[in-house]
């Protein structure tokens, strides 16, 4: 009877868990490469103008990447840049892990109120560049790029 309750619990508190994703989704990139001219696009639908989310970036890559930072361009509501630090000062790779592959989950906007119902789309690319000079046209060692959107605790 105790096992029934504890496997019942558990069931209830993951259904739970996952009832305030709104979206998420993955885009992979083959052999590892992220391209300049592969951006990741995500189209989703949003019926609930009143609960307030959170927008996050997932990065997902290997301990070989070779730079401790990422540049992305977004395009959704409005075209932005924004750097994400994927390891600090001494090197060490933030984010969790095993093995040799890293996740990376970084808050892009906190407190979005989506005004109206319908297809909203996002838009993702890679916009490393070596100094101020040429761009990076192939970013090695980048497994995905992903959207999510959670509704926050109201």
């Amino acid at each position: 009877m105790m096992r029934t309750l504890a496997l019942i619990g558990t069931i209830v508190m993951f259904i739970s868990c996952d009832s305030s994703i709104v979206f998420e989704e993955y885009k992979s990139f083959e052999n590892q490469k992220w391209n300049t001219d592969s951006a990741a696009f995500f189209n989703y639908s949003i019926m609930d103008t009143t609960s307030i989310n959170t927008v996050k970036i997932k990065l997902r890559h290997t301990i070989d990447y070779e730079f401790q930072n990422l540049f992305l361009f977004i395009e959704a509501d409005v075209v932005d840049t924004v750097e994400l630090m994927l390891a600090n000062k001494e090197g060490m790779w933030l984010g969790s892990g095993i093995g040799d592959v890293r996740e990376f989950e970084f808050e892009y906007q906190n407190a979005k109120l989506f005004g109206k119902k319908g297809n909203y789309y996002f838009k993702i690319e890679q916009a490393m560049r070596y100094g101020m000079a040429e761009k990076i046209q192939v970013l090695n060692n980048v497994i995905s790029v992903g959207l999510s959107i959670e509704k926050q605790n109201e």
